[in-house]
């Protein structure tokens, strides 16, 4: 796994943008991941994937090499509480964009090897439905870069 996200993290930095099709292109901006005290098993990524192409695109997930799984997940209000739901797929329509936030939908870096450590920057692939991937480098560091206070609500996995 790590070998193959070191290929693609290689691929994704010769070009920021990488082909799912004749047509379609998926662009990732701002791709970050939260730092969270070693102990946690658990933490967040947060990013922006835009589709520049003329078809929709799938996301069903993505890899990072420091956690075991990488699973999409959505705050929502049920029954008066924010609960967090996992979602098998993330679509994002031609011409479209979905911001991965706090408190919003996010990806949830599942089984960590370790903790990321503030100012690190690790490689994180988002797996699409037709077998591809698309990479970047995520920053690391402890709230979004507009310092605002984030929620923590990862923590309750």
């Amino acid at each position: 796994m790590i070998k193959r996200c070191t290929m693609l993290l290689a691929a994704s930095l010769l070009a920021s943008s990488v082909s799912a099709g004749d047509d379609d292109i998926l662009v990732i901006e701002d791709a970050w991941v939260r730092a969270l005290p070693p102990t946690q098993k658990v933490t967040a990524a947060y990013l922006t994937v835009s589709n520049r192409g003329s078809e929709p695109v799938a996301i069903i997930g993505g890899e990072v090499d420091i956690a075991a799984e990488v699973q999409i997940h959505t705050t929502r209000e049920i029954e008066g509480y924010m609960r967090m739901e996992r979602l098998q797929q993330l679509d994002i329509p031609p011409g479209g964009s979905a911001s991965l936030a706090p408190g919003g939908t996010h990806l949830m870096l599942m089984q960590l090897g370790r903790m990321p450590t503030v100012g690190e920057k690790i490689p994180l692939c988002l797996t699409l439905a037709r077998g591809q991937s698309v990479c970047t480098e995520a920053a690391v560091r402890k709230t979004s870069a507009a310092g605002k206070h984030d929620h923590h609500h990862h923590q309750d996995h």
